[in-house]
């Protein structure tokens, strides 16, 4: 296990427990913490990147088995088509072009959207650990994405848009790898980021059994605040942020689950609470996960 000694959002290394949450997929329980200087929220001990492959191997993670059957993963893979499409627009809009750009999908998965993207003729590449995402990838989507190691050799200034659609609270290096989306962006070139939010509604509800704390698959878990003050280090600039609508739902719905909540039931109170949680950030800003834009300075 790996011990952070300094928040990475201030650097300061006075923390204070925010939640003693249970992996969802395992019997063990791991300790959240909250910087008492910048409020910044991560996982803490947590799995180093050696221990922390075992915790993405259950049958149950979906996050690199969007192939699979099931009632749940079917009504999951037609929310991701509609959100291709938004997330798809709000990129063009970002780099105020509908083709003849290049793109980076980093932790790209199984590919899907990387697909997507280039059957709309734009020139897009993909980057992703998992060894078995990217055997899917190549098989189902005829896709050759590169590995952590190949992007070693990527060339500086390659892209004009790099996106990351709930990927960076899952990177060890957090600041290292920042540092390296700067460089392989061109100049004035867009980081696109997508993550939950802590301090939304619905992460607020659920507390503990949030099914968006993914202990210990998410190191981190940014607020609107804490993930601009870390991004801003590396030579970016906010630009603006966008609401993922289904989030609010989805979660609310896995988080019932957790809370032990019967199927039938849990999906009346899932829309609900992800009804509730999108009308409140209409006023907060604070939806359930949000798409940051960030241009490169």
């Amino acid at each position: 296990m790996q011990t952070i000694q300094n928040c990475y959002c201030c650097g300061k290394s006075d923390f204070q427990l925010f939640f003693k949450a249970k992996d969802n997929y395992a019997k063990e329980y791991f300790d959240i913490v909250q910087c008492k200087d910048c409020g910044f929220v991560f996982t803490n001990p947590r799995p180093d990147d050696i221990e922390i492959g075992k915790y993405y191997s259950s049958p149950e993670y979906m996050s690199h088995n969007s192939h699979s059957g099931g009632l749940i993963q079917h009504i999951y893979r037609y929310a991701r088509k509609y959100m291709m499409r938004k997330k798809l627009e709000i990129i063009q809009q970002s780099v105020n072009k509908k083709q003849d750009f290049s793109l980076l999908d980093f932790g790209c998965g199984t590919g899907d959207f990387l697909k997507y993207i280039q059957s709309h003729e734009i020139m897009a590449e993909g980057i992703e650990p998992d060894a078995q995402a990217r055997a899917v990838a190549k098989s189902v989507n005829q896709l050759n994405i590169f590995s952590i190691e190949d992007a070693a050799a990527l060339l500086p200034g390659k892209y004009d848009v790099i996106t990351l659609w709930h990927v960076l609270e899952h990177v060890h290096d957090l600041h290292a790898q920042i540092a390296l989306f700067n460089v392989w962006l061109k100049p004035g070139g867009v980081l696109m980021i997508a993550v939950p939010n802590i301090e939304s509604l619905d992460a607020k509800k659920y507390g503990k059994y949030w099914d968006a704390l993914d202990v210990p698959r998410h190191l981190y878990h940014f607020s609107p605040n804490t993930i601009k003050k870390i991004v801003t280090q590396h030579q970016f600039t906010s630009i603006e942020q966008h609401p993922l609508l289904l989030d609010a739902y989805y979660v609310s719905l896995r988080s019932e689950w957790h809370r032990g909540t019967n199927r039938f039931l849990s999906y009346l109170k899932a829309v609900f609470s992800g009804l509730k949680s999108n009308n409140s950030a209409t006023l907060t800003g604070n939806y359930s996960s949000l798409i940051y834009v960030f241009k490169k300075a």
